[in-house]
Parts: structure tokens; sequence; C-alpha cells
């Protein structure tokens, strides 16, 4: 009999009394357990090293410091809404301007429109001032800003999810009127919809078919801008503080049902 055969006749040999051991009915326990009610309280609690304490409170500190800062001053309480709002004007309206800024393509088209989505706007913007923390609770995602490049067919399938959106996703740079029937007419940049390629300004998140926006994936074209949104919103708050001005935003029906 070879090496191989007796492991394989021993490991059945096991694998036979194990089948036998599990057929039968397990034995009645009788017994007692016993067990000790151990309180937890402050006794025994983890003690604090106080070295470590004293780092972290020094990274706590200066942390607190840094959310604190008051980057901007608002006009006016804005919040997100459908099938406009405040806020939703406000970030897509600020977006398309600093894509603006950065965007500089070889053939020197321009983006087009901006679209991003209702559900990453996570809280409001207070009327006064506007600290740094706050839009870290406004926009906590490392999203970063992307020019995807559409064809007409795609672009339409666009506008046909946000004529069935049950919320007001933000977008600038387009009116958007839909019917009853959620049929819909648009308009980029104050001119009718057209049979041609459009170029798009949203987040890596949304470019990655994120919110069921199935129609970003395989666009003509994928050009990142290397930069977040929170960081776009905050340079853009620093910029307006730095010219005295107050942040506000207006509803002017560029989504309207």
């Amino acid at each position: 009999m070879t090496l191989k055969y007796r492991i394989i006749s021993i490991g059945s040999s096991i694998l036979l009394l194990c089948l036998l051991w599990g057929c039968q009915s397990s034995p009645e326990f009788s017994g007692e357990i016993s067990g000790t009610v151990l309180a937890v309280d402050s006794n025994l609690a983890p003690q604090k090293d106080p070295v470590v304490d004293s780092i972290i409170g020094i990274y706590r500190s200066e942390l607190e410091t840094e959310m604190n800062e008051v980057l901007a001053h608002s006009a006016r309480h804005m919040e997100k809404a459908s099938p406009e709002g405040l806020l939703n004007n406000f970030v897509a309206d600020l977006i398309l301007e600093m894509g603006e800024s950065l965007y500089d393509p070889d053939d020197g088209s321009a983006i087009d429109f901006c679209l991003l989505n209702y559900g990453g706007l996570r809280t409001s913007i207070p009327e006064g001032p506007v600290t740094r923390g706050r839009i870290f609770e406004l926009m906590p995602f490392e999203n970063e800003m992307v020019v995807i490049t559409l064809s007409a067919e795609k672009t339409r399938e666009l506008f046909d999810y946000l004529a069935l959106a049950d919320r007001g996703m933000p977008v600038s740079g387009i009116r958007l009127d839909i019917g009853e029937d959620r049929s819909w007419e648009a308009e980029i940049r104050s001119t009718p919809f057209e049979d041609r390629k459009y170029r798009v300004l949203t987040s890596d998140y949304l470019a990655g078919g994120g919110d069921n926006m199935t129609f970003f994936l395989d666009p003509l074209d994928e050009e990142y801008l290397n930069m977040r949104i929170r960081d776009a919103i905050i340079q853009y708050l620093q910029q307006a503080d730095s010219e005295g001005r107050k942040i506000s935003a207006e509803l002017d029906g560029r989504i309207s049902q």
C-alpha cells in the first residue's frame, strides 16, 4: 500500500467516524452552570494615558481652530429643495464658475453646463458667518471635478433623467421645462438643445454612474480638473470674503415643472 493510499484511507476513516458521531442523538446535559455577575463601572474603565491624551489634545485644538475659521458671510439661509433650491443653485453656479476658471482644453471649447446630485449636499448654509467646518458638513466627500463630453444621445438621456427625477438636482447653465407627462424642453446657455456633443461639469462619483446616472458611462471624453468640489467651494467663499461680498443665491426657474 502506498503512502498516498494510506493517507486517503486514514482520512476516509476519520470522515466516517465524524459522520457516525454526527448521526447520533446529542447526549442530554445534566449539571449546573455557574457564573459571576461582573459590574462594569468607572473602576473597570480603561484609564487614559496622560501622554497620549496630551498629544491628541494638541491636534484636537488645532482641528477645532481650523474648523471654526469663518470663510465668508451669507446674506441668507440657503437650503436644498425641489425642483430647485437656493442651495442647489448656489453650489452648482459656483462649481461651474470655478470649473470654467480651471478648464483649458486644447480645442478652446467651453463647458456647456454643470450637473451635481441632490444627495451630495448634506446640510444647509446659514445666514451669517459660514465656517470651514460647515463646508465640510455640506460636502463631506472627496469627490473631484471632472468634465464629461457626451454625445447628443447621451445628453438627451441626461435630460430624461432630470425630467423623471423626484428630487431637484443642482444644475447651472441650463433651463429645463418639464411637462406633466415628463416630456421636456431644454436650453443650454440660452440656446435650445441641439443634436451635438456637450461638455458637462460634474463629480467623479456621478461620472462613474453614481445615483444611476448611467448616461455618464462610456463618454466621448473625460477630463479631470484636479480639484475637489469641497476645495472649490472653500476657495470661492474665501475669494468672496476677500472682496467684501456676502454669498447668496436666487430662485430663477432653471428647473420648472
